[in-house]
């Protein structure tokens, strides 16, 4: 009989969780009494007692602010355990072209795959062609309860899987989505930063039974399977052929402006009527190629990519602060591994001379 709540699969679920997050004080205080923490969770899940526990909410600023609702250390265990069990199965009912959280995928080749598709609608650069960018407004906050859970029972009951197994999974899925962050958690920003954040950005502006904590594991997942739908929308019934998603962000591509319009009177229509979610009009855009289109911190031109000008301004501006500061103070392997991150964003671009006029700049006297 297949279970989900072995000790086997808590362990393995800490192990995966524990690569990202073992230096916080969380982790620390769940591994000091390791053996003893996996035996009360397994009790705690076996016999559907767990409930999740206090969460940390913060605001990062960077590239745009974002209200952060993280799950403690042992909840986030848990969010691996569900999806250990879940995710491979989710997997195969994804379309080939979304590329958010998952493996093997992310946002370098979503980015590859869009220059691609700019070649092929432009037949090799040499016809007209244009994009129609669309995102939806206020995503993770506008994902309804009811209807992720709907689409995840779908997901389970298709399994060729044990009783048992369905009934875990479901439970545990269950408590999951239709648990409220905001009912507790610690606040470690300033208060002055949730000012920035819009409300339908906000878990606390969220309608009941609707938002998902941006930052956990599981709201990850949970987003892709939510969007699958309009995926399959998409390809399938509207049959746009230059289609890729990131997350919220789309673009589409076609010859024609009007087959365009009509897509996005189409997406709008079906997500208002199957996920309760809306395009947000203000960020709408539909332009030539030749124009160039703005995803994922890149400008993709017919022919080449370059990194956008908003992310060159950051490490600029991250530079000048770093230089004004006195060295002892800079801890150099922090200040390393980000330089590595925005090099490695420029290096899949046209970026050369940018990565020169960096590495020769005399940063103390300004971005």
């Amino acid at each position: 009989m297949t279970k989900i709540f072995t000790f086997n699969k808590i362990y393995r679920a800490y192990l995966d969780c524990r690569k990202t997050k073992r230096k916080t004080i969380n982790a620390l205080k769940f591994e000091y009494n390791l053996e003893r923490n996996l035996f009360m969770l397994q009790k705690e899940l076996e016999t559907k007692t767990y409930k999740p526990g206090r969460s940390i909410c913060f605001v990062v600023k960077n590239p745009s602010p974002r209200e952060i609702f993280a799950a403690s250390f042992r909840d986030r265990v848990v969010h691996h355990i569900l999806i250990r069990e879940i995710e491979k199965s989710g997997e195969r009912e994804l379309i080939f072209d979304t590329f958010s959280c998952r493996k093997n995928k992310g946002t370098h080749l979503a980015v590859e795959r869009l220059k691609s598709f700019v070649k092929k609608a432009t037949e090799n650069y040499k016809k007209e062609a244009f994009y129609l960018k669309l995102d939806i407004s206020g995503f993770f906050m506008a994902i309804d309860h009811n209807i992720l859970y709907s689409l995840f029972e779908k997901l389970v009951l298709k399994q060729n899987k044990s009783r048992q197994w369905k009934d875990e999974i479901l439970w545990l899925a269950k408590v999951i989505i239709f648990h409220k962050p905001t009912e507790n958690y610690i606040i470690k920003s300033q208060p002055a930063l949730f000012k920035l954040i819009p409300q339908r950005k906000s878990l606390f502006g969220a309608s009941a039974n609707k938002g998902l904590p941006i930052g956990n594991y599981s709201s990850q997942f949970f987003a892709n399977l939510y969007l699958d739908k309009l995926d399959q929308f998409v390809k399938r019934n509207i049959k746009c052929k230059y289609y890729v998603r990131y997350v919220d962000d789309l673009v589409l591509l076609n010859k024609s402006t009007e087959k365009l319009k009509y897509f996005r009177n189409k997406i709008n229509l079906f997500l208002k009527n199957n996920l309760d979610l809306e395009l947000n009009s203000s960020k709408t855009k539909l332009f030539s190629v030749s124009r160039g289109i703005e995803f994922l911190g890149y400008f993709i031109k017919p022919g080449y990519v370059l990194a956008k000008q908003s992310v060159v301004k950051r490490l600029k501006n991250k530079l000048y602060f770093l230089n004004q500061k006195i060295i002892e103070t800079i801890d150099l392997k922090n200040v390393s591994a980000m330089l590595n991150s925005y090099y490695g964003h420029f290096g899949h671009a046209f970026s050369f001379n940018l990565r020169r006029s960096i590495y020769e700049k005399d940063w103390g006297g300004g971005a």
